[in-house]
């Protein structure tokens, strides 16, 4: 059986005194690697490559309208509707420049992401209707299409806003939209109130993943295990079953696994929350694996770590197993000869290909 894993966020993204890995028990980790055969590509945009596990190509790509399908206990979106995602973030001042940042998943409540979101609702009827799906995943129903390019909300979060503004033939209507709805929730009762108790306000919404859906996706495995919206909305749309991740039924049969546990610990820089779960990575996923190859359970498995340093593709086919030779090399090893992403000041150019990050 063949397992393909995607694991945003397992190359640290920044260089460290000591390394990011140092201390922690990787066997399991440092056998695959050794044994596989790795690679480091230039960087590309996380959700290009998960799109093109599903055969999907193109500019821009749907991840409004996907991830919306891929959201536990909303209704599916009508065919032909069109979304925006309408995420809540803080936008704060850092050397004269307006830096924007996500919120964690346990940062709001759902009662105050109600009450915001009504806000929103009673100042852009005319644009569509907004909805909380989760605390920190809103979204925008929008009346009709709009021709405008966004940018992803992890491409943006930590950097200047001012690279990223909305572009196209609407630029002008999105920007406006921004701006008045930054205007309101900063002013909100409930952003004031968390602004008095030292807590991060929501003072605006970040939209984006606009598109429409032309070509089905295809299934990239028998099988798609994943809890992020976004691979659930992709598996649903190409008629593949989907569940959650367990090394169990992944050796049952040929599987695509999407671990996204260290994505946002790498994106914030929380090195704990990232070292806790590289651990956890290790024993439920990376320590099992090497055994099941070993003992000739695991045919092939291809893993996949996008993130800003580049992409980190490891190879292991059942061959590798009588080549002893091959010996464990540590992570912490790889993630020194891999460079680090270039230091970028508030006032720099973000470090991607505009066009690829659409």
């Amino acid at each position: 059986m063949q397992i393909q894993l995607l694991i945003p966020g397992l190359l640290w993204p920044v260089a460290t005194l000591l390394g990011p890995a140092s201390g922690l028990a990787l066997d399991g980790l440092a056998d695959l690697l050794g044994r596989g055969q790795r690679r480091v590509t230039a960087f590309e945009p996380y959700d290009r490559q998960l799109a093109r596990l599903f055969g999907l190509r193109g500019d821009p790509l749907p991840m409004a309208l996907l991830r919306r399908l891929g959201e536990a206990g909303a209704p599916a979106p009508e065919p032909g509707s069109h979304w925006l995602c309408a995420d809540p973030v803080n936008l704060s001042f850092a050397r004269e420049h307006l830096l924007l940042q996500a919120f964690p998943d346990d940062e709001l409540d759902a009662a105050e992401s109600a009450e915001l979101v009504a806000e929103l609702n009673g100042l852009f009827a005319d644009l569509g209707h907004f909805e909380a799906c989760t605390p920190t995943r809103w979204y925008l129903r929008l009346h009709r299409p709009s021709a405008v390019t966004l940018y992803p909300l992890d491409d943006v979060t930590g950097r200047p806003v001012k690279h990223f503004l909305p572009e196209g033939e609407d630029a002008r209507l999105w920007q406006r939209t921004m701006n008045e709805a930054q205007i309101v929730l900063h002013n909100h009762a409930r952003s004031r109130a968390r602004e008095a108790a030292g807590q991060r306000a929501v003072n605006s919404v970040w939209l984006w993943g606009a598109g429409a859906l032309d070509t089905p996706p295809q299934a990239p495995a028998r099988l798609v295990q994943a809890t992020d919206p976004i691979s659930i909305g992709l598996a649903r749309a190409a008629g593949v079953p989907v569940s959650v991740p367990d090394l169990r039924s992944a050796l049952a049969q040929d599987t695509l696994v999407v671990l996204d546990a260290l994505r946002k610990p790498a994106q914030q820089l929380d090195l704990d929350a990232w070292r806790r779960g590289l651990e956890a990575l290790e024993r439920d996923w990376f320590a099992p694996l090497a055994a099941a190859f070993r003992r000739g359970e695991l045919h092939a498995l291809r893993l996949t770590a996008p993130s800003d340093r580049g992409t980190l593709h490891l190879d292991l086919r059942g061959s590798a197993r009588w080549k002893f030779w091959r010996k464990p090399y540590a992570f912490d090893a790889l993630l020194k000869s891999v460079a680090p992403a270039p230091l970028q000041m508030p006032d720099a150019a973000p470090p991607t290909n505009p066009h690829d990050t659409r």
